[in-house]
């Protein structure tokens, strides 16, 4: 874990902020891989749970609403929010009963790093930002040693000596710049414009094998085995348009996110099945399934969103409510073999080629979430926040009934709870908070039971109802820095 602690007291001048700047985009972070919202950025944002949106003050404008950026007052440059959290998966009975799938994971998140350029016209505010969006990683292993009944006792009489392991590896991150502007269009309102550009880029392996004695003269063994690996980075756009209304008391925005447009990306796909002395149509055989083809176009799709929050204060209290609604995406591929041959000898089955087996794909259901933001004014330069915040999975069911390749890990949806306090020095804010996250699916689907070996599916387990979990605690540290107003 890379452990960069940020100091208001010697972090006063924009060098500091650069070298650190350089530091965090190199540093490490974890999210989920079916939530849009699993961080917020920026620190008072992140306290705040993301209901800041008409009301953002400061340059994470440019993610929250572009229009905010037109009732800035000062050009700053923000390392806003380094958490550093513990993470911890659990996919119960993945592979049989008490087999589970674990996985654990301690790091540093930076949130958000981003400044805004001094104009000449004090209308207009451009801002800029760099935002590691998604750094999801998930490694776990199970293995099932037992005697099951796996072949008629007519072939094999009695239950089978056998042995199966699963294992799973992913890693996707997506790192998202921004450019955006503001336009002040009178006193209580302000219009703007943001530019998205995201990197996304993914490395997926799982791998299930299978192993077994008959019981016959000899003891011959009978396995199977069947890999499959994907890799791909994506670029895509998206634009943001905000509008912005503030008044004295209170303050409302509007923002909508356009559906994102594919710039480039490719990547590699692979699959490799080996069975061997299996029975297949009847008889027992050995056969073989490969294919990896590299360079092979890749596509991801971001919907439609739109969010609307409000503000508002009552003496030393602040409060906020944002709402926001994703799209949905229906089954499509990532990535797409070209037609090739794939099962080996070709007269087992010469409708099966990669074109059809070989895809990585890819769902959104739509999704709905909601923040609820609170701050109190204790001191002057003392702010005490508190907040809770709905993240909703994306992950679309669908996606289990097609063939292809999936990747993805999480379907459950996740609760943020945040508190904190901010504290003022000059022209320094340093923001410290604890959050905590929970998440649940009760009716997991999970694929590969071993428990229940069939060589009809060449021993890859069968389909059950099992449940997981998602839980992380983090600390919060923000710190922004403003060099002069307008």
């Amino acid at each position: 874990m890379k452990n960069y602690k940020i100091n208001a007291l010697i972090c006063s001048n924009k060098y500091c902020c650069l070298l650190l700047l350089f530091m965090i985009i190199f540093s490490e972070t974890q999210a989920q891989d079916t939530h849009y919202n699993t961080v917020q950025f920026g620190a008072r944002s992140a306290l705040m749970g993301g209901a800041v949106i008409g009301n953002v003050k400061d340059n994470t404008a440019v993610f929250y609403n572009p229009a905010g950026m037109g009732f800035i007052d000062s050009s700053t440059l923000s390392i806003n929010g380094n958490a550093y959290q513990f993470d911890n998966i659990r996919i119960y009975n993945a592979i049989g009963q008490k087999k589970d799938f674990k996985g654990s994971s301690l790091g540093s998140v930076p949130l958000f790093v981003g400044g805004m350029f001094s104009k000449s016209d004090k209308k207009l505010k451009i801002g800029y930002s760099i935002m590691s969006a998604v750094d999801f990683s998930f490694k776990a292993t199970a293995r099932i040693d037992d005697k099951l009944p796996v072949v008629d006792d007519a072939e094999s009489p009695g239950t089978e000596e056998f042995i199966g392991q699963a294992s799973i590896s992913t890693k996707l991150s997506e790192l998202v710049f921004g450019v955006g502007g503001g336009y002040r269009l009178s006193d209580k309102w302000s219009i703007g414009l943001s530019n998205l550009f995201t990197i996304r880029s993914l490395s997926f392996n799982r791998a299930t094998y299978s192993r077994f004695f008959l019981n016959q003269s000899g003891t011959p063994l009978v396995s199977s085995s069947f890999v499959r690996n994907a890799d791909y980075f994506n670029v895509r756009y998206v634009a943001k348009l905000g509008i912005n209304y503030q008044d004295k008391n209170f303050s409302a925005g509007l923002t909508i996110n356009t559906p994102s447009i594919g710039i480039m990306g490719s990547g590699t796909i692979a699959a490799d099945v080996i069975g061997t002395n299996i029975l297949f149509k009847g008889a027992r055989t050995t056969l073989l399934a490969n294919d990896r083809q590299e360079k092979l176009k890749s596509t991801f799709k971001s919907p439609l969103a739109v969010t609307a929050g409000v503000n508002w204060s009552i003496r030393k209290s602040s409060f906020g409510i944002a709402v926001q609604y994703f799209g949905s995406t229906g089954i499509y591929d990532v990535l797409k073999a070209k037609p090739s041959a794939f099962v080996r000898p070709a007269d087992l089955n010469t409708s099966l080629g990669s074109e059809e087996f070989l895809r990585l794909k890819a769902a959104a259901k739509s999704v709905f979430n909601f923040a609820i933001g609170y701050e109190y004014m204790l001191k002057p330069d003392v702010i005490l926040s508190a907040s809770f915040r709905t993240n909703q999975s994306y992950f679309d069911k669908e996606l289990n009934k097609s063939v292809g390749i999936k990747s993805d890990v999480a379907t459950w949806d996740v609760y943020h709870f945040a508190a904190g306090s901010t504290f003022t020095r000059g022209r320094s804010k340093m923001s410290v908070g604890l959050l905590y996250s929970r998440g649940t699916d009760n009716s997991r689907e999970q694929n590969g039971n071993l428990e229940n070996p069939d060589e009809g599916n060449f021993l890859q387990g069968s389909t059950t109802i099992t449940k997981a979990t998602y839980s992380s605690i983090g600390l919060l540290l923000g710190y922004t820095f403003a060099f002069k107003k307008y």
